[in-house]
C-alpha cells in the first residue's frame, strides 16, 4: 500500500464532530420536534450525542430523541438544568438522558458502544429532538461520529 491508501484508512478511524449553534427550541409550533442533524450517502456511526443548555430554561421542558426513528433514550426527560448543564442522550433505547455539569459515559448510565444511523429509503438519515411539556430550552447541540462510508455527509 501506498501512503495515500495509509492516510485513507487512518482517515476512516477517526471520529468526527458535527456541530449544531445554540438556539430556542419551542414546545409550541413551530415545534416540538426540531431535526437536529442529517446523515446522507451512508451510515454513520454515533459515539455520542450530548446538547448544553445556554440560556435560562422556561419551564420544564422534556427532550426525546430519535436518530432515524430509533429512540436514542427510553422517554423524554425533563431538561431544565442552569446554563452550562448538559443533556446527554444514552444511545440506548433502555438508558435515561441525564442533565448533568460533567458526567461518565459508563455502561451503569446505558451507554453503549454507539448507535448505527444510516439514510431513509425516501430521503436522509434525521437526528431529532422533540421537546414536549414545558416552553422552551435554549441549547446548543454536539454529534461525535465515524463514517462508515467515505461519502457520508452530516450537517
Amino acid at each position: 500500500m501506498g501512503l495515500r491508501e495509509d492516510v485513507a484508512l487512518i482517515a476512516q478511524d477517526r471520529v468526527l464532530m458535527a456541530y449544531r449553534p445554540s438556539q430556542v427550541y419551542t414546545v409550541a409550533a413551530p415545534g416540538p420536534a426540531f431535526t437536529i442533524f442529517t446523515v446522507r450517502n451512508g451510515a454513520i456511526l454515533v459515539k455520542a450525542l450530548i446538547g448544553r443548555i445556554t440560556a435560562a430554561a422556561v419551564g420544564a421542558t422534556t427532550i426525546a430523541t430519535t436518530l432515524n426513528t430509533v429512540a436514542g433514550e427510553a422517554a423524554g426527560v425533563a431538561c431544565n438544568g442552569a446554563i452550562g448543564t448538559l443533556v446527554i442522550v444514552p444511545l440506548n433505547v433502555a438508558g435515561v438522558i441525564v442533565n448533568v455539569l460533567a458526567g461518565p459515559m459508563t455502561d451503569a448510565l446505558l451507554h453503549p458502544k454507539g448507535m448505527v444511523v444510516g439514510i431513509q429509503p425516501a430521503g436522509p438519515g434525521l437526528i431529532v429532538a422533540t421537546y414536549g411539556i414545558g416552553t422552551s430550552l435554549t441549547m446548543e447541540w454536539t454529534l461525535l461520529f465515524s463514517k462508515l462510508n467515505p461519502n457520508v455527509v452530516v450537517n
